[in-house]
């Protein structure tokens, strides 16, 4: 009989919400949480873990995909059965966009002034899940990376400090950051005049015939003082939460950054051989009141234009999953249905398919990445095109945050709604889709109403914050 057999190990732990577990393991090397924040049918699941047993940068990207996969493989001749919970461990962490250009061949024109890593892998022999519908909690405990006679003793310890940690009253409270230490403005990498031009650049660009779609954004940047990154990013996921609650949020520390997303988007999910990815393209901010709210969505249902932009960008994703998935099984159950959120309504598409046998998770990632809904059509020259215009690399923002599982499975973001928290400085990002009869100012509102979530957050975090354009735009 294998010595791996039972193995995860499981154990049921009390939890009131995801937000006590992230607490009670904060204090703890590269913690996460992935976070299911709404409370309706889009939320089932949440995961967290911390104090993984490797970690891996971009420089040794290649070596990490090599264990995933050996690990992986292992695990599925143990235990091929697909379980209930659909992450128990594996490989948690994000692919920023600029991980693009290990892919496909790009210029460098935008500065890359935070100088992180094109992503950051942490692979973790335990993690917790919380079923919302439930109201339930486990913990996994795998062993690895052990493959010996001690495997089994090393996931009972593991899972025995874990269930310490969450049961035994000790919180590692985030220190609250002190609001006198850094200015209260958070200050744009374009001005309006400046975005509005960039969207003009944009529609040249289409007339000319080079594409029919790009996606543009800005990055606002908030002087935090001396303020700890992970401090920062904790508090900063708990105010998002209640802001700005949304299916894919995500919460990622490493020591000298720390990555906070409240991301309404799905980009990938495999579960066993079905692929899903849900584009959004068409957005609208909530009214004031019910007939304004009844307004809002009435006239995004019937724009043309927003309806064109999620077609478009459906096409660039049934393309890019035809290149990994099984030949006609690619399908779109579902064609720019409205979706509601606290702050903004969306249309959402959702496009499925069959992975075709020999091909895992990365393969799909590879394929796809980074999404077509936050690059244009057709993608490589889109995101050129945004190299070309936006004055600094977007890092994290309009990457993926997610998890492959030890068994196969993986589930990513769209990383929008997303902040990057740095030593002395919170940088996030807002945009949206240009096409041809994009209207410059509405645009650049539209950057404005997605970045009210998070404009809130960062206000009940340090005082009233204001989004202000730059003295000087560069480029």
């Amino acid at each position: 009989m294998s010595l791996d057999r039972g193995l995860p190990l499981t154990r049921a732990v009390p939890l009131a919400d995801p937000q006590a577990a992230l607490a009670a393991i904060a204090h703890l090397p590269y913690p996460f949480l992935l976070q299911s924040a709404l409370e309706d049918e889009r939320a089932r699941w949440s995961f967290f873990g911390a104090d993984p047993f490797a970690v891996h940068r971009g420089d040794t990207y290649d070596e990490a995909v090599a264990v995933w996969r050996a690990l992986s493989a292992r695990v599925r001749r143990e235990d091929p059965a697909p379980g209930l919970v659909p992450f128990t461990g594996g490989v948690v962490g994000y692919w920023a966009y600029d991980f693009g250009r290990r892919l496909e061949r790009l210029p460098s024109r935008a500065v890359d002034d935070l100088r992180l890593p094109d992503a950051l892998l942490g692979f973790y022999d335990v993690v917790g899940a919380f079923d919302h519908q439930g109201r339930d909690a486990w913990l996994f405990s795998s062993g690895l990376p052990r493959g010996d006679e001690t495997r089994l003793a090393h996931a009972q310890r593991r899972l025995d400090k874990f269930e310490w940690l969450l049961t035994s009253g000790r919180r590692g409270e985030a220190r609250r950051p002190d609001p006198g230490a850094r200015g209260e403005t958070a200050t744009s990498s374009m001005s309006a005049d400046r975005y509005r031009g960039a969207v003009e650049e944009v529609k040249e660009h289409i007339r000319r015939g080079d594409i029919f779609q790009a996606n543009l954004s800005q990055r606002w940047t908030l002087p935090l003082g001396f303020a700890v990154p992970a401090a920062v990013g904790q508090l900063l996921h708990e105010a998002l939460v209640r802001f700005s609650p949304a299916p894919y949020a995500a919460y990622f520390s490493a020591p000298d950054h720390a990555v906070v997303s409240a991301s309404p988007e799905r980009f990938l999910s495999l579960r066993g051989e079905t692929v899903e990815t849900r584009p959004i393209k068409g957005t609208r901010p909530r009214g004031l009141d019910p007939a304004e709210d009844a307004r809002m969505r009435a006239e995004l249902l019937a724009s043309a234009k927003d309806r064109a932009e999620n077609v478009m960008i459906v096409d660039v994703l049934r393309n890019d999953l035809g290149r990994v998935c099984e030949a006609g099984s690619v399908r779109t159950p579902a064609l720019c249905e409205l979706e509601v959120f606290p702050q903004v309504f969306h249309l959402t598409s959702t496009v499925t398919g069959r992975l075709r046998a020999g091909l895992d998770a990365i393969d799909l990632l590879h394929a796809c990445f980074p999404g077509g809904s936050i690059t244009g059509a057709p993608k490589i020259r889109a995101m050129e095109i945004i190299d070309a215009i936006e004055p600094v690399r977007r890092h994290v923002y309009t990457g993926s945050i997610g998890y492959c599982d030890w068994r196969g499975d993986a589930d990513w973001n769209i990383a929008i709604r997303t902040a990057l928290v740095t030593p002395g400085a919170l940088h996030f990002c807002c945009g949206g889709g240009i096409i041809a009869d994009s209207d410059p100012e509405a645009e650049y509102r539209e950057t404005l109403d997605k970045a009210e979530g998070m404009r809130r957050a960062l206000s009940e975090l340090f005082g009233a914050v204001a989004l202000v354009p730059p003295a000087v735009t560069s480029r």
